[in-house]
């Protein structure tokens, strides 16, 4: 098995990385739209609420590792052949895709630490508010955490359809390259 990747093939740093962070990611879209609905008297408000930042941290943190493993080590071009528009497509999706594990728990710390207290992530350790007292911080940072968030899932969405597509539809391979094996 590769740890790096290979011009056809994706080696196993980036498979791992990828199906963590998707795992996490998809959890966490689950567990936002859950704790929406918590008033912040129920019992598990807070509960639900430290797990999100906490994984929320995880993934920024395993996303700027994926970053920089991608910058280390390219990933594969496009399975099969395809129309230029389908790979520019797949290219733009992928770098929002990359951007958004980064500027959504960004803005997830900024709405929690805004307040000048630190974020604790699973009781281990604690990130420092380095942004309390700046006025209308928070209120931004909860609306462009809000909309990338929910720009983000439908991506996510698109982006499993368009895998299942290939593999399915196309038979190009495209998402077996991703898997085990």
């Amino acid at each position: 098995m590769r740890i790096r990747n290979t011009p056809e093939h994706f080696g196993i740093i980036t498979k791992i990385l990828h199906w963590l962070i998707a795992v996490l990611i998809i959890g966490l879209i689950g567990l936002g739209w859950w704790m929406v609905d918590l008033s912040y008297y129920d019992r598990l408000y807070n509960t639900s609420l430290h797990w999100h930042k906490s994984l929320g941290m995880v993934v920024l943190g395993l996303g700027l590792m994926k970053i920089a493993w991608q910058l280390y080590t390219p990933v594969p071009g496009p399975a099969g052949l395809k129309k230029p528009v389908i790979c520019t497509a797949a290219t733009v999706v992928h770098i929002i895709l990359l951007l958004g594990m980064v500027l959504i728990p960004v803005t997830g710390y900024l709405i929690s630490s805004s307040d000048g207290k630190a974020v604790e992530i699973f009781d281990w350790f604690a990130v420092p508010s380095v942004v309390s007292g700046r006025e209308g911080l928070r209120d931004i940072a909860i609306n462009v955490h809000f909309w990338l968030s929910y720009c983000t899932t439908a991506l996510v969405i698109g982006h499993i359809s368009a895998a299942f597509k290939h593999q399915f539809i196309d038979h190009d391979g495209t998402l077996s390259r991703m898997l085990w094996k």
